[in-house]
């Protein structure tokens, strides 16, 4: 799956070749706010095993609340009231 296009799209803020070299920034972008067909298509072209490595890596600020608990309910690694908190920015 050619993923330039989808950098292009949800990490606008960066040149889509740059943003593409920092694949599981880019999934975890997709999974936090992609739409469905976005989401469906790289999921049935990566895999569970992708997705469920980019959540289980996830960095500070990278998944919202409701993403965080729909991803880890869906890919089976939670049961609904045993979700893991988000990880949080440490400060020193």
């Amino acid at each position: 799956m050619d993923l330039l296009p989808l950098a292009r799209k949800y990490i606008w803020w960066q040149p889509p070749k740059y943003a593409a070299q920092d694949r599981r920034r880019l999934i975890a972008q997709i999974m936090n706010i992609g739409t469905y067909a976005d989401v469906a298509a790289l999921r049935a072209d990566l895999g569970d095993e992708v997705f469920k490595h980019v959540l289980q890596t996830a960095r500070a600020g990278e998944f919202s609340e409701r993403s965080w608990h729909y991803w880890h309910l869906t890919l089976g690694l939670a049961t609904p009231h045993k979700v893991p908190t988000l990880p949080e920015r440490i400060l020193a």
